[in-house]
């Protein structure tokens, strides 16, 4: 598995898990889990433009 497809699966199991915890009504955990997401969703998009010289 490449290290897209899996941030990919990690991102689909934050969505789900975002998605429970509203279903519980724990709406801090649904921040958190979905500060996690946009960090995962943004090194995603980082890795399809390429390696950037900002680094």
């Amino acid at each position: 598995m490449t290290r897209e497809e899996e941030l990919k699966e990690l991102a689909s199991s934050l969505q789900a898990a975002i998605a429970k915890a509203r279903q519980l009504d724990l709406p801090t955990s649904a921040y958190i889990l979905s500060l996690a997401l946009v960090e995962v969703s943004q090194t995603i998009a980082a890795e399809l433009r390429g390696p950037s010289d900002s680094k």
